[in-house]
Order: structure tokens, then sequence, then C-alpha cells
């Protein structure tokens, strides 16, 4: 019955994310009974005052009827676990995926990663949701009824010293009228420090939401493994919401929309495309990728949804059109 990728605990054909087997274990139930958590000695304690970067990926179960959010991973001295029913093994929340989403995907893995600086104690890892029902998001997923629960599978745990950031620092757009924007690396357990453009402090946060209602700078400063970096993130607001602006589809065509990859332009030379540059944003003005005009781009590596190409010239911006990736 338990086997990979297939197994009674899920109706879905799901290879391990790494290697060749994973664990599965019950995260929620409506009644607060029959939780699950899992738990591994560290190879060696962990060095007080060291950063580590810790991993894990996870995958919903498809035939359970819920998922839930408080996906998490907590570092102990000793073993810590309950066997009494409908109650909740209590820990801290070490590290969890930024903004604790409710984790719906039954297909694809998604990774749960943080940074978390060591006392020295650290002995034992568990990952499990260390939260009462009262205090879980909890959403119905209607992909069957093997058991009245959330289950998830968990694959591919690591914890690695970690003492250079690998996280950048991008602009990004926002539209007047649209909804805040996130700015910086969004990984927990990041000591980061946000001032606005009067170098007012905002919040210490690895990420924060701002909706300013002209161009502004806000500054990062950042405390990792001993060094402070600091830097800039400018928020450009454009002067139109996020509908398209520019030059109407008889001047400049874009096509297939909806795409399923590839994009191809067609300017009819009403427009000088030496030194155009394209900027790629999500709906909510985060800036995913510019790069140089061409003729035909690719973007079939982005998620299905809906995108802005602002075409700027000499940083004047020109045009603005959306599509649709499916």
């Amino acid at each position: 019955d338990v086997s990979v990728p297939k197994n009674f605990f899920g109706t879905n054909y799901q290879p391990p994310h790494m290697g060749n087997a994973y664990a599965g274990i019950q995260t929620l139930h409506p009644s607060g009974y029959m939780r699950g958590n899992i738990c591994s000695q560290l190879i060696t304690p962990l060095i007080i005052d060291n950063y580590y970067i810790v991993k894990f990926y996870v995958v919903n179960i498809q035939g359970y009827p819920y998922a839930n959010n408080n996906l998490a991973l907590n570092f102990s001295n000793t073993v810590t676990y309950t066997l009494a029913a409908n109650t909740t093994l209590n820990l801290p929340m070490h590290i969890y995926k930024f903004g604790n989403p409710v984790i719906i995907d039954t297909l694809n893995w998604t990774e749960i990663m943080g940074i978390y600086k060591a006392n020295g104690t650290e002995q034992y890892i568990t990952i499990g949701n260390f939260k009462d029902n009262t205090n879980t998001k909890i959403d119905t997923t209607n992909y069957g009824f093997i058991g009245n629960a959330a289950y998830y599978q968990i694959d591919d745990v690591s914890v690695e010293p970690i003492c250079t950031p690998f996280w950048s620092y991008r602009d990004t757009t926002l539209a007047i009228g649209q909804d805040s924007v996130l700015i910086g690396p969004a990984i927990t357990g990041l000591n980061i420090n946000w001032y606005d453009a009067t170098n007012t402090f905002i919040s210490n946060a690895p990420g924060i939401y701002v909706k300013p209602a002209q161009t502004t700078t806000y500054t990062a400063v950042e405390d990792f493994c001993g060094t402070t970096y600091t830097n800039t993130i400018v928020v450009t607001v454009q002067p139109t919401g996020v509908n398209e602006f520019g030059m109407t589809n008889a001047e400049l065509r874009i096509f297939p929309n909806p795409t399923t990859g590839k994009l191809k332009f067609v300017n009819n030379n009403l427009i000088d495309t030496k030194q155009l540059q394209i900027k790629i944003c999500d709906v909510l003005g985060r800036e995913i990728k510019q790069m140089e005009y061409k003729e035909e781009i690719d973007i079939s590596n982005l998620e299905n949804g809906v995108y802005f190409l602002s075409f700027y010239k000499n940083s004047q911006l020109l045009i603005i059109k959306k599509v649709i990736k499916q």
C-alpha cells in the first residue's frame, strides 16, 4: 500500500523531488485528532551564531479533502513529541514559506526555504504543523475523500551553513491604482531594516509591501553573518493603470496572445527598435525579467497568468501591452 511514486495515501502519481523515496504526514484533521510530524537528528549540532540555509519540499496529497498553512521546521536540542489525542505539538516555527500560505499544489513540489541563526544547542529538526486548528488556515481541495484530513508528502530536507547572500534586490514597477507590490528577498529569517525615501524606518522584515503615489526609492539595511549590506530599491510608478496604453494594435501587434511560450512582435516600422528595452512585470508590478527588443521572445518558463510588457527607450516608457501565458 505504501510505495513510490504511487501509494494508498494519494490518488496522484508523484515522483520524489530527489532520490527514490519521500515521507508523508497528516498535518490537519477537522477534529484536531491524528497529527503527524517527522523528526531527524542532525549530523552535527549547529554552531552558535552561525547562519544556515534550510530547505524542504512539500506536495499536497490528491485524494485528501483539505490543505493548510503552518507547514514549518523546528530546531531543538531534544526530541519533542506527544501521543495524546487532540493535542498539538506546540513548537516554534523556525522555517516556513514567506507569507505562510496554504499550500494546495498536488502536482508540483513546493519549496519551503528560510535562513536560521543558530544558538548552538540545536541537534534535531522536526517538520509538521505546530499550530492548533483555530490558528491554522484551512482550504478545501475537493480532490477526494481518502481521509478526512490534510496530508502532505515531504522530501529533500537540507540544513547547510551559509555566509554569502545569494538573494538580490530588484527595482520594480507599480501602476497607479494597482495593488501594493512586494519588495525584498522574501526569505524568512533575514534581518532587514526598511526605510522610505525620507530615511524613516518602516519595518524589520525580509520583504515589505509598498504602494507609493509616485516613484520612490526604498533602502534595505541587512545584517548578515557579521556584515552590514545596504541596498536601494526603486519602485517606479507608471502614469496609468494596468490597462494597455501607447501605440494601438495596428501600430504594434503581439501574437499569439494568449500564448504557451513564444511571442512575436510586429511594429510596422513605426518605431525605431534600436536600443529598445522590454520589461516584463506580473500583475502585482513585480519585474520578472528585462531584455533587449527582439522580434520574438520566449516566456515559456513563466508561470501561467497575465503579464505586462513595457517597452522603454532611453529610459522613457513608450508602450505597455498585456499578454496572457497559458
